[in-house]
């Protein structure tokens, strides 16, 4: 998006005149150095984003790659910046009853200067915790997803292609044209500026068609973004069933946030137009729902270009709003309906019977089949089945022990054991069947053996060989002590 709105920037002026009782703009252009700056800008901009997805796709070094993208984006921002503040200084000349005011180029040079600042700080916050937040190789292709760049990157090309198109076609200039081929790609459907010629309208039929496609993927990238982080396996070891209600709340908040302050930006926008906070409110709402009906619309130059900006802004909002309001509202439901199930008089049986049930599942421990936890590795093609030692044979059989030679403590702990080595398994396994090609086998075998291997054949069977320092898994806990607090659980744990 920062890169769309410096492409704006470069291809016409900053101010224009503006003649009463008169519809035509007299446009006054840049001078050469001004236009040269511009360029040199939107060359180092490009340059960034390209080093930022090189690195994140090649595996480059992350953090020289980052320290790179984050100096060209602060670079390209100085320059925008300047370039800014010397126009605000030096107003273009004017004759009465003439006045002057300045072009959506000029504010698009402001948007691209503040997303380039905003995503270098952010970046640097990114680089800077590398070496502090120690993520797997697998959790680490999570964060760093570069198809929402790559889908990103289609939907600019679909939004500024299509616009250069009907530039001759409409006779339009290439900023009211990219916020008509915004509102038509996210189906606003302000509808103030249309199409008009025959060829314009026939182009329109596999424009909407393929624009409108790529934003569905662009959404989709965002949502799969979103399921993956919450399953990196780093970050969802502290993901518990409060911070959902965060997350929710924080992206209710963002919609908040995205409505109510736009609508007082777009109030003082259209002043000229008489719009009231509360006409502001309905035309947000209206655009962020989708609605689009048409009966108020932007028409200075800063609240179309705005409305280019806040419209490209709220795609990601709405995306993860409407993704945590689906999990979230769906576990509202089951809980709700569980809780009335309760109210009845079949709820007590169901107690009892889920009670009984818990206890057959603490009683039998949980049998560790041959090979990889009943995991066909050999069926990918890629591993041969794995052998385990006469050690993990021992395991086996401290599995099968009977509930007379187990005291109710030694019976969980024989569980939690259990619970742990299948886990452990599975991520190695699924690290194994992925193509990550830097994947530390290493550690992962180091979680895994101190379960298999008993040191001594005098130990108690019955106590698994854990470390705490290799194995810190709160999940597994809470999964087999839903009711008990982290406390509560720490001491028994002691």
């Amino acid at each position: 998006m920062a890169t769309m709105f410096n492409i704006c920037t470069v291809c016409q002026g900053s101010a224009c005149l503006v003649r009463p009782q008169s519809p035509s703009l007299n446009l006054k252009s840049n001078s050469s150095g001004a236009v040269t700056l511009k360029a040199i800008s939107l060359a180092v901009s490009a340059t960034a984003e390209l080093t930022l997805l090189l690195t994140m796709k090649l595996k480059w070094n992350t953090i020289k790659g980052f320290i790179i993208s984050t100096c060209l984006w602060t670079s390209s921002s100085i320059i925008l910046f300047t370039l800014v503040g010397v126009i605000a200084q030096q107003p273009p000349p004017t004759t009465p009853p003439q006045t002057w005011r300045y072009t959506q180029n000029y504010y698009y040079g402001i948007f691209a200067a503040g997303l380039h600042i905003l995503i270098a700080g952010l970046l640097t916050l990114y680089a800077g915790s590398v070496h502090n937040v120690h993520l797997s190789p697998k959790d680490r292709t999570s964060v760093e997803d570069t198809s929402i760049v790559l889908r990103a990157l289609t939907l600019v090309i679909f939004l500024l292609g299509g616009a250069a198109i009907y530039v001759p076609i409409e006779g339009w200039s290439l900023p009211d044209a990219l916020y008509w081929a915004v509102y038509t790609i996210l189906t606003v459907g302000i509808g103030n500026i249309v199409p008009k010629t025959h060829l314009g309208r026939s182009l329109l039929f596999p424009y909407a068609t393929a624009g409108i496609t790529s934003l569905g993927l662009f959404v989709s990238s965002i949502a799969s973004f979103s399921v993956n982080l919450s399953k990196a396996r780093q970050i969802k070891t502290n993901y518990h069933r409060r911070r959902r209600w965060l997350v929710f709340l924080f992206s209710l908040g963002a919609w908040f946030l995205l409505w109510l302050v736009s609508a007082r930006i777009f109030k003082s926008s259209e002043r000229t137009q008489g719009w009231t906070y509360f006409d502001s409110l309905y035309f947000t709402f209206v655009s962020l729902t989708t609605i689009g009906y048409g009966d108020l619309y932007p028409s200075s130059n800063f609240g179309k270009s705005f409305f280019v900006f806040w419209a490209l802004l709220a795609v990601p909002v709405m995306t993860a709003m409407v993704g945590v309001m689906g999990q979230v509202g769906f576990r509202a439901v089951v809980y709700f309906v569980s809780g009335m199930g309760e109210m009845w008089p079949w709820g007590r049986c169901g107690r009892w019977v889920r009670g009984v049930l818990r206890e057959r599942r603490l009683d039998v421990p949980v049998r560790v089949s041959w090979g990889l936890g009943g995991i066909d590795v050999q069926s990918q093609g890629k591993y041969p089945e794995v052998d385990y030692p006469a050690a993990s044979e021992r395991a086996i059989q401290h599995a099968d022990l009977s509930d007379s030679q187990l005291g109710p403590v030694r019976r969980i702990e024989s569980a939690r054991h259990n619970l742990l080595l299948c886990e452990e398994i599975e991520n190695l396994v699924s690290i194994l069947r992925s193509d990550i090609g830097e994947a530390d086998l290493h550690r992962e075998w180091v979680r895994v053996v101190p379960l298999l291997v008993i040191k001594d054949e005098e130990h108690d069977p019955s106590e698994p060989v854990l470390s705490a320092e290799r194995h810190q898994h709160p999940h597994v806990d809470e999964m087999m002590f839903p009711n008990q607090s982290a406390t509560d659980r720490n001491k028994e744990v002691l």
